[in-house]
Parts: C-alpha cells; structure tokens; sequence
C-alpha cells in the first residue's frame, strides 16, 4: 500500500521492536531536522500482521502497540491469518508451549465456548488500545469468500469511504459473497467454530511434538539450522530445506500423497527455502503423523543421497 503514497516507507526488522523503536527515533530526528511537525497519531504508521503468512508467527501486538502510543504513531494490523483462528476464547494458543501461556480471568468455571475468532486482537483484549488506528479482516482464508472489512473509528471509515481509491472505484460485493460471510462468521462465533479450534490447535501441536521426536529419533540434520521446523504457534508450519532443488526434491516425493508445494527463492531469502504446510480442522490425527512419516521418510532418502 506504501506504493500507492508519496510518503516514505521505512521497514523494521521482522518482530522486531527493538528495531522498531530505532526505525521510529530515526524519523522522529529527520522530522526535526527538516521541521516537519508531526501530529498525534497522524503522520507514521505502523504497518504489521498479526499471523504472518510465511512464518507463521505472531506480531508481538502489545510491544508494538505500547511503542506507538509512546511515539505518537498508529498501527494497522492485517488481521488475514488471525481471523476464524484466534479470539477471545484460546489466547493460549498464542504460545507454542501453550501449557505455560498466561491464561485469561473469566467469570465462572469453564471456558466460554461460543464468542471466538474474531483475532489475534481480541485474544489479547487490543481492540481498544489507543494507538490501533484500525484492523483489516479478509475473508479469504478462515471465512472460504473473498473480500475484506476494516474495523475502524467512524472518523477513519468515513475518510476511507471518501479517499480511498481502491474503495472508491471498486464496485460492491454480490449478495452471495455478503450471505457466504455472515454464514462464516455464524460458524466461526459459535460452538462449531470452537470446538473446531480446539482440534485444529491440538493437530498444530501433535504435528509439532511428532515431528522433533521423529526427527531426533533418526538424527537428521540440516546444515546451519538448529531446528527445521520454525518456531510458529498457528496452523501454518514451515519446514527449513535450504536450497531450491533439495526443497523441490522433497515435495516431489510426497506429492503423490499430499499437496505440498516449495517455497523457494527469491519468495524467500536465499537459504531459508521451505516446506509451507497448513493444517485445517477438517484433517485427522492420522493424516498428521502420515504426513510426519512423509517428510522423514523423504528426509532420509534426500540424506543417503547426500542431498542435505
């Protein structure tokens, strides 16, 4: 969206807010120096997702909200891998040791089971927090339709409705793209959606535990990494296999059992090719661990072939 603007666009490093803090001093010195007057909360913006699509990690959202509100910049988060995943009701599975995450106070004895999915913002009770200038929901990944919304003050809706060029000359969604949402949104806020949560984040954590101990089991190794699989929490796991070719080898081995595609440089830096696997509600425990089986088993070949 940077593109779109005559402004300048500075990036910080990845969930890094150390170097956001540096990135945000440095313009608030050049504003100084060239004597730009810079509003509250109206000059820079902070541009964040909350589930990262590739890495499958999550923004630090409190660090970085707190850092903007002491810095007088807003933040928009991209909320296109939280919708339908996270909310209110599993904040937990914000942590990939979720047995350790802070728990939320609630009324009664029992965890709710109806009300989640509207975020990784409303799992962290950020709704409201006073530099979040708004959030983006995109219907095409959790909620199966197309199109998004953006959850704003009515101050900011109205500018966007009258400003925004991609609203402005856009034409209106069909009726049954807008009864497909609501459908969406009834299964995600409701029991269904809850108790689909629950096993899409056991599968997350089975897949996880089975892979390490299979792994450890056989003594695999990738040069220069530590562990293959990428410290993410959601339903998207990736699996480091650096370099193209040995990235494209493994997916071809098990192509013939599962859509796996690689993804490859220059997509991804140089050396950090992958194995992008999403895991959904709708799979079974013994699809998981036959997947695990898969990309040992492979792991092992392209090993014997000195490929890794």
């Amino acid at each position: 969206g940077g593109s779109y603007t005559n402004q300048t666009v500075r990036m910080f490093r990845h969930n890094n807010v150390e170097s956001l803090v540096s990135v945000l001093d440095e313009v608030m010195c050049d504003a100084r120096r060239s004597g730009t007057i810079l509003g509250p909360r109206g000059n820079v913006l902070i541009l964040v997702e909350s589930v990262y699509s590739m890495d499958g990690d999550v923004a630090p959202l409190q660090r970085i909200l707190d850092v903007a509100a002491s810095r007088g910049a807003s933040v928009v988060v991209d909320e296109a891998h939280g919708l339908g995943i996270y909310g209110r009701t599993n904040a937990e599975d914000l942590y990939i040791d979720n047995e350790n995450a802070p728990r939320r106070k609630l009324k009664g004895n029992s965890m709710p089971n109806r009300g989640g999915g509207t975020g990784v913002l409303a799992a962290l009770n950020l709704e409201r927090h006073p530099s979040l200038l708004c959030s983006v929901h995109t219907f095409g990944k959790a909620a199966g339709c197309h199109g998004a919304v953006i959850a704003a003050s009515e101050t900011t809706v109205d500018y966007l409705i009258n400003y925004a060029r991609p609203f402005v000359y856009s034409t209106s969604p069909p009726p049954h793209a807008l009864i497909t949402i609501r459908c969406a949104y009834e299964t995600i806020l409701s029991g269904v959606g809850e108790d689909r949560r629950k096993k899409l984040f056991g599968l997350v954590r089975l897949f996880r535990k089975s892979l390490d101990d299979k792994v450890k089991r056989t003594g695999i190794q990738i040069p220069y990494q530590s562990s293959m699989l990428l410290p993410s929490p959601s339903p998207i796991q990736a699996l480091l296999i650096p370099g193209n070719r040995i990235c494209i080898d493994l997916c071809s081995r098990l192509s013939h059992r599962f859509d796996v595609y690689p993804i490859r440089s220059p997509t991804v830096p140089k050396g950090k090719e992958r194995v992008r696997i999403i895991i959904h509600s709708h799979n079974s425990e013994a699809e998981v661990l036959q997947l695990v089986d898969g990309l040992v088993d492979s792991l092992i070949a392209l090993s014997k072939q000195s490929k890794l």
